[in-house]
């Protein structure tokens, strides 16, 4: 019986650090071997450092043309969502900000350490069969338009096809409401304008695609399930689950009156309205940032709060054993905060804040963040003014500044540079995507070791997260390289 006992918690010991990233690099000729590599340290000149190492496989085999993605086939992989990391001059794929409706091509180049090679000097593209749905506020539709732009071939017709409803505000270009697209591997994409955290008070009959609101309708939920199915031509609603998974973000402060306000109970109910209404099994949520929002510290420690709070629900949802089309059975955990974050740390270093950037120290996002609230003279009511280590290239030297050089991080203090975040944010759902759906049937069939299975996706949420929501170069190999990418826990 003793032996018994061991043999399980060994298989699980095993089980939990097995779970990796496999790479799949893909030459012409007819050789195969296995590799394994060591990510880079991260430490560019003492600036950046990851949190922790992780274990990365590389193995060759052959590999047929990514525009009509085909998986490797056996009994050792079966996958059904892959991307590529390409260079910045590659023709053959979307540039990472070609439907985003806010550019930085005219604002000043990123800081030194920024612009190493493999930090943010690619693009990307992702094959999938899966149907997914993105839903909040006008920074989650720029970051989905960043997914789109690296699922969709180039010349689509983004406009035309995909752009369901639109708003004009204050004789400004037009605000998108919902997207729907049929995307490069079979699968499919929407997006839902929601400025409201998703809740079952705030549904309408009819939705209100309007500047500011919190409601959302039944109406433009009908017309995303009756869309239909990418493979088959069958309306979503008659084809089981209607999409696999929903990438929820929580809206800005701003929208939030109170960050008080966002509490356990209403995430949780934001996660359930995702399973009952479009039928998701998988929520992907993505952590919150700093913008100009943020008035105050105590508004930043309550952000701080909140990421802690939805790290903890994921880690404590009970995975569901059984198939039940109106469930989630998982929830991931995107750090877009962190990687927001280091991203404005560096930048304040170059410019001259006094900050420490060793993002391996438990915290590093509350200490010493006073240089945060450092900001531009207030020009307007409707309008906070601009933490200036967000948004300058160079640090306005004279009193009551109003403007600065601006940088490619953020346009306006609230959006961000999708060239510059667009790639790491789609390679990072693609590959936390990979942690539940890659393998043979995915982690989201019945199994007599859930609590196993748990921990080896987490260890692949977490290296995820580790590898695209960071600042840590992506190996210089995996950039038009000939390798696909995929995660998968094993």
């Amino acid at each position: 019986m003793m032996a018994v006992s061991l043999r399980v918690k060994l298989t699980r010991r095993l089980l939990t650090m097995a779970a990796s990233i496999f790479i799949y690099y893909y030459f012409q000729f007819k050789t195969s071997l296995t590799n394994e590599l060591m990510p880079s340290s991260g430490r560019l000149k003492e600036e950046i450092r990851p949190g922790r190492a992780s274990t990365i496989k590389l193995q060759l085999q052959h590999f047929n043309d990514f525009s009509n993605l085909s998986y490797p086939s056996g009994p050792s992989y079966h996958g059904r969502i892959a991307f590529r990391l390409h260079n910045l001059d590659d023709m053959a794929v979307n540039p990472p900000g070609i439907y985003a409706p806010l550019s930085c091509e005219d604002n000043a180049d990123l800081t030194s350490t920024l612009a190493h090679k493999g930090v943010l000097d690619f693009k990307v593209s992702v094959s999938k069969d899966l149907n997914m749905i993105f839903i909040g506020d006008s920074i989650a539709s720029q970051l989905a338009q960043a997914f789109d732009s690296a699922a969709l071939e180039p010349h689509y017709d983004y406009e035309s096809n995909s752009v369901k409803h639109t708003f004009s505000y204050m004789s400004k270009s037009k605000h998108i409401c919902a997207t729907q697209s049929t995307i490069r591997g079979g699968g499919g994409t929407a997006y839902m304008r929601n400025n409201g955290i998703l809740s079952s008070n705030s549904m309408i009959r009819r939705h209100q695609c309007k500047q500011g609101s919190t409601l959302w309708g039944t109406d433009l939920v009908a017309s995303f399930l009756d869309n239909h199915h990418p493979i088959d031509e069958q309306p979503r609603r008659n084809v089981g689950r209607s999409f696999n998974a929903a990438i929820l973000k929580i809206p800005a402060l701003g929208w939030i009156k109170d960050i008080r306000s966002v509490t356990k109970e209403r995430i949780m109910e934001a996660i359930n309205l995702a399973g009952k209404i479009f039928g998701a099994e998988t929520v992907i949520i993505s952590t919150l940032t700093f913008s100009n929002n943020v008035q105050t510290i105590s508004d930043w420690v309550g952000i701080r709060r909140v990421n802690d709070m939805i790290r903890q629900i994921a880690r404590n949802w009970d995975f569901s054993q059984r198939n039940d089309l109106s469930s989630v059975r998982w929830i991931l955990v995107q750090e877009f905060g962190n990687f927001t974050n280091q991203m404005i740390w560096t930048n304040a270093k170059h410019i001259g804040y006094d900050v420490d950037l060793n993002f391996s120290v438990n915290g590093w996002e509350g200490v010493n963040t006073d240089f945060l609230l450092d900001r531009f003279e207030q020009v307007s009511k409707f309008h906070f003014s601009h933490s200036k280590a967000m948004v300058c290239a160079e640090r306005p030297s004279g009193t009551n500044e109003q403007s600065c050089e601006y940088n490619k991080i953020s346009p306006d203090g609230m959006h961000w540079c999708s060239p510059t975040l667009g790639p790491r944010y789609s390679a990072s759902v693609a590959c936390l995507l990979g942690c539940v759906y890659n393998g043979e049937l995915g982690y989201l069939v019945e199994r007599e070791t859930s609590n196993i299975t748990n921990k080896s996706v987490r260890v692949c949420e977490d290296e995820c997260n580790q590898r695209f929501m960071s600042l840590v170069p992506v190996d210089n190999e995996w950039i038009d390289g000939g390798v696909t990418l995929y995660s998968r826990p094993t």
